[in-house]
């Protein structure tokens, strides 16, 4: 009788991660929110480095949970394709709504 991951494999859907790539990558994410906290009480740091910063930390922990969590790394080409269009077009979505709304603000007001 095969494994789990040996039967996966056979079926097109690929493997799943072993319990101690769960824990690494859930020791990984505890490691990254406490850099992200331990940031936010860093004196000094401009708020554009902090935004990017805090940005950046949380996609690759998004990436991580994404990708392990919920067996995207794993899956056929196509679910993965099916989870990240949508994605792309909700955050260019968010992004222009962002920007009308920043760009109406900072327009001159009448007096």
């Amino acid at each position: 009788m095969a494994d789990h991951g040996t039967a996966a494999a056979t079926h097109g859907g690929g493997g799943h991660a072993t319990v101690r790539t769960y824990i690494q990558v859930a020791i990984a994410l505890a490691i990254i929110t406490g850099v992200e906290v331990a940031t936010l009480y860093v004196p000094g740091i401009p708020n554009s480095v902090l935004v990017v910063s805090l940005l950046l930390m949380s996609a690759v922990k998004f990436y991580l949970v994404v990708g392990f969590f919920m067996h995207l790394k794993y899956d056929h080409p196509i679910m993965r394709a099916l989870f990240v269009g949508p994605l792309v077009i909700a955050v260019a979505i968010i992004l222009a709504v962002l920007a009308l709304f920043s760009a109406l603000l900072l327009l001159p007001r009448p007096p």
